[in-house]
């Protein structure tokens, strides 16, 4: 759209419209039908294009139009060129939290929760209960964190949505001082995927805290990714045999060191040899060196 510049007569002065001046004598502007034709044309495309009937007795339709659902289209996600971004594109960019709600006590989640962080401060334990997933985009997030010293046990507000781990267990989830959690919507389900209690969950994490356990610890320079580290209880035996003892589980790569403590009141001297990736053989002595049965604790750490 512009100006009617080649058109014959208009009576342009600098390209624009002129008002006529009686007392210099000059004309004013005259506007052709082409040109008038055109600007409401131009106008009522926006109008249409928005799903709305153009009306010779209604004077804010283009404004409506601005302003409404139906004439703006959403860019693709993560586009980054200069088109005008939609509410509806902005929502799923995840750039920025909704908003930061503080409580004090239990509290129930709702909808305004949404996008947004709670924060929990309180000095003795208290639950927060998730929105009902109802009606909550899928992918929505929820992020809450414990800025007090009470534990925070969170769980859902409606008993049929459900409630899991970033391992895919189900059940509450419990965060202490400085922990966070971030939960993602799926279906009738929160899943966690975020914060740092998503470690309890992970098999880095993992853990058997029996008398004969073991656990990991994530190591980037271990070619599986951790170190494990176990420890039972053992009797040694009577003879210089001594008694092979099962690792609680293998180590996959390399065992690196066994210690061995006395269990009993007495001090006794114990001996290791390796077996095996599974298992290792205790021996143990008395103070005259001779094979005795004792109770070792050991503790051994592989990769």
């Amino acid at each position: 759209m512009d100006y009617p510049k080649s058109v014959p007569g208009a009576g342009l002065v600098n390209g624009r419209f002129v008002d006529e001046n009686a007392l210099a004598g000059t004309p004013g502007s005259l506007i052709p039908a082409s040109w008038g034709n055109g600007v409401t044309q131009e106008i009522i495309n926006v109008i249409q294009a928005a799903g709305i009937t153009p009306s010779e007795e209604t004077y804010n339709q283009l404004l409506a139009a601005l302003r409404g659902t139906g004439l703006f289209l959403t860019a693709p996600q993560f586009d980054n060129d200069k088109t005008v971004a939609t509410t509806e594109f902005v929502a799923r960019s995840g750039l920025q939290y909704a908003g930061f709600d503080v409580y004090s006590t239990h509290a129930a989640l709702t909808s305004k929760d949404i996008g947004g962080v709670a924060s929990f401060a309180s000095e003795t334990p208290v639950t927060a209960k998730l929105p009902a997933t109802t009606g909550v985009l899928h992918g929505a997030t929820v992020r809450i964190i414990n800025a007090g010293n009470g534990v925070v046990t969170i769980s859902t507000t409606l008993a049929t949505d459900k409630l899991s781990g970033s391992n895919g267990a189900e059940g509450t989830v419990s965060i202490g001082l400085g922990e966070t959690a971030e939960f993602i919507k799926l279906n009738a389900q929160w899943r966690l995927i975020g914060g740092t209690a998503t470690s309890k969950y992970s098999a880095m994490f993992s853990s058997s805290l029996q008398p004969n356990g073991w656990k990991r610890i994530p190591d980037t320079t271990s070619p599986t990714g951790y170190v494990i580290e176990q420890w039972g209880v053992s009797s040694s035996g009577t003879d210089a045999n001594g008694v092979l003892v099962t690792f609680p589980m293998s180590f996959p790569n390399a065992v690196r060191n066994i210690n061995v403590t006395d269990g009993g009141p007495t001090c006794a001297s114990f001996g290791v040899s390796f077996g095996s990736l599974s298992q290792f053989r205790l021996y143990g002595r008395d103070h005259n060196g001779v094979y005795a049965n004792w109770t070792g604790l050991w503790r051994a750490i592989g990769y």
